[in-house]
């Protein structure tokens, strides 16, 4: 080797190296930016679609996922998973899809882990559920010293609902005193009323017995029991999965784990994250008896008032008994397990969008239940896409010959038409020549109704009231309750208005609601009213009037199908065009006659 080549030869080993490491890192920087796409392959590896009635299930979610939907499903049935898969999109911006591995927010489902935590310290001799909350509480006031854990546990107790923002910094100790310092609603064990801060309570309880921190008690004792890898606020590794944004509309509220860690006024009461997957593992694990023994799990599953047990509602139905809880938030976040005993049958779903102001869990569960159980429900047909300058055309504001109007806007790449006023409802909903007095006369009801019940009569109510010997008492506490706690920021009811009577998620097929609004000297609260066969089946709280959105996707350049997820009704429309190419107008089609609307603006 003379000393000339020498130089030569150690520049291409440089090079060499220099070309490895690079080609190295590209490999590193590919497996960075693909880990997603490689590891979601897997993911759709692990979806589960099986059978008939699974394969029936999904076309379901699959339909309507263009119309709304955007979440996941397991449901089980005789043991056997048939179906666990995810739709939509968990993060948009990302064009990053559900799937059965993508960790969702329980919502208030966490209750229910409360609870097992704290049988799990009963069961270990550490406590009572007779206990009163004096054993763990110091200067608790006179009226709250016989609040036993029992009380906290079935939402008798009597103590306040909320204590602040669910992720407002927010210590242990400081919020148990506001819990306890605030007012008592009722005498405890006198009334059911749904109490978030309670379970704070409990959670607190949790921790001051077991000497461990919340969720490090419910690691150790109740989800690595059941296998449960991905369920908790922080300790998971969720390195490798995808936690999905919450979304209200095409406003991205991000994921939790981007939030302050969950402080006192959510733990214990909501917030746990879970999958679909590790959800069904915890319905096994309370199926048997190696977490909870059998004198555990029926103090959780006996119902108390308002058939509430231990963090679950437990109700009989013509299925059978129903154990469930629901959860969500005002972020976009709702989640539902249902779980049939007696038909052995098990639904898990999860949502991480909003359904306008609600929970988009609540129009969809009864469908998934009656195809659960091999019925059948209204599907809308395939849809195609328009670009959105295409889709923009078609906005604007559409006038009925009645007098009301039909909106037309673009969100999240959907057409979505509004209805302003009670003939634009019927036009699209309510086609039937009957509807229109049918729902001027649950309009007039529904303002009758509360017009005496302000005034302390509740007997127009009892009239109309369907199983009334059982809720009388229940509608009566509600509305006095809210108007009373609302009092100072509305002042005196001084007048009852309905926006309208439209579809309703709630109550089954040909239910609908009527939006009241006790219009008061400074403010309003709002209520709804379900009906169904001309009786009514429910009352509910309203945060607002919530306007009638209906989605509608193009099945060719000027027709559209809408679909409404709570009614399953589909709705077809179709725009007329000029010579220009200019939108003149739509007709809203339907088999007991067209209803046209003209562009006005």
């Amino acid at each position: 080797m003379d000393k000339k080549s020498m130089p030569t030869r150690m520049n291409v080993k440089s090079v060499m190296r220099f070309f490895s490491f690079l080609l190295s890192l590209i490999f590193l920087i590919a497996s960075i930016s693909t880990g997603y796409s490689l590891s979601h392959n897997n993911l759709l590896k692990n979806e589960i679609v099986e059978g008939e009635l699974g394969n029936k299930i999904e076309r379901y979610l699959r339909q309507i996922t263009p119309f709304g939907f955007s979440g996941a499903l397991l449901v089980a049935k005789n043991g056997k998973i048939i179906l666990n898969k995810g739709y939509g999109m968990a993060i948009r911006s990302e064009n990053i899809p559900n799937t059965s591995e993508t960790v969702f927010s329980t919502g208030s489902i966490t209750k229910q882990f409360t609870a097992a935590g704290i049988m799990k310290l009963e069961m270990q001799g550490k406590l009572s559920t007779n206990d009163p909350i004096t054993k763990f509480f110091e200067k608790v006031p006179e009226e709250k010293e016989t609040i036993t854990l029992h009380h906290l546990l079935t939402h008798t107790s009597g103590v306040i609902n909320y204590t602040g923002m669910d992720y407002e910094r927010a210590k242990r100790d400081e919020t148990a005193r506001k819990i306890l310092d605030a007012p008592l609603l009722f005498k405890p064990g006198e009334r059911f009323e749904y109490s978030n801060a309670g379970f704070s309570l409990l959670a607190a309880i949790i921790e001051k017995v077991s000497g461990k921190g919340y969720e490090d008690y419910l690691y150790e004792h109740l989800f690595k029991p059941a296998g449960m890898k991905f369920t908790g606020y922080r300790l998971p590794k969720w390195e490798n999965k995808v936690v999905a944004h919450w979304y209200v509309g095409e406003s991205d509220n991000g994921i939790p784990l981007e939030k302050p860690y969950p402080y006192w006024n959510l733990l214990g009461n909501g917030g746990i994250l879970s999958t679909t997957e590790d959800m069904y593992k915890w319905h096994l694990a309370l199926t048997g008896d190696k977490i909870l023994s059998a004198e555990a799990k029926k103090k959780i599953f006996t119902p108390f008032l308002n058939d509430y047990g231990y963090g679950w509602d437990v109700l009989e139905t013509e299925r059978g008994i129903l154990i469930q809880h629901d959860g969500g938030s005002v972020l976009g976040n709702s989640a539902e397990i249902r779980r049939y005993i007696d038909a052995d049958v098990v639904t898990i779903l999860f949502c991480n969008q909003s359904f306008g102001r609600g929970a988009l869990f609540g129009p969809i569960r009864d469908k998934i239940e009656t195809l659960a159980f091999g019925g059948d429900v209204v599907i809308p047909p395939s849809v195609i896409t328009l670009d959105m300058e295409k889709l923009r055309k078609f906005e604007g504001t559409y006038s009925l010959s009645s007098g009301g109007h039909l909106e037309a806007d673009v969100e999240s790449g959907r057409l979505t038409i509004k209805a302003k006023g009670q003939d634009a409802i019927n036009a699209l909903f309510f086609p039937e020549k009957d509807a229109p007095d049918l729902f001027k006369d649950l309009n007039k009801l529904s303002v009758s109704v509360f017009e005496a019940a302000i005034k302390g009569d509740y007997k127009p109510f009892e009239n109309v009231l369907q199983d009334k010997e059982r809720r009388l008492e229940r509608v009566r506490q509600l509305i006095e309750m809210r108007i009373q706690r609302y009092k100072e920021r509305t002042g005196e009811i001084q007048e009852v208005k309905v926006s309208g009577t439209l579809p309703s998620d709630y109550g089954g097929k040909d239910a609908v609601m009527t939006h009241v609004q006790l219009k008061g000297e400074k403010g309003s609260i709002y209520f709804s009213l379900y009906w169904r066969n001309k009786m009514n089946i429910g009352v509910g709280p309203l945060m607002g009037i919530q306007e009638i959105l209906v989605p509608f996707m193009p099945v060719s350049g000027t027709e559209f199908a809408g679909y409404h997820l709570g009614m399953a009704k589909n709705i077809r429309l179709s725009f007329g065009v000029d010579s220009s190419g200019a939108i003149t107008g739509l007709t809203v089609n339907n088999p007991s006659g067209d209803l046209s609307a003209r562009k006005i603006e």
